[in-house]
């Protein structure tokens, strides 16, 4: 994966562009965030009440073919926690 991919995934699932490297989704739980680094990416998940949740995973870690399905549990997870 890379940093065009990852930010297309985020447009794909709901979350709004702040600028060219950070996305931001709002729910009724709370606020998702992906701050995109250079060889990788931060998940910080902000919900009502909790601590928030930090994810961080570089680039060469997602496969080109699994990408988007791991990005996707990876949200999934910090959903049900």
């Amino acid at each position: 994966m890379n940093a065009d991919m990852i930010a297309a995934w985020a447009v794909e699932n709901g979350f709004h562009a702040m600028d060219s490297r950070n996305y931001r989704r709002h729910d009724n739980a709370g606020v998702i965030t992906i701050e995109i680094k250079r060889m990788s990416f931060l998940l910080i998940d902000e919900r009502q009440g909790l601590r928030p949740r930090l994810i961080s995973r570089l680039f060469k870690d997602i496969s080109l073919t699994s990408g988007s399905g791991r990005l996707q549990g990876l949200l999934e997870h910090k959903r049900n926690h």
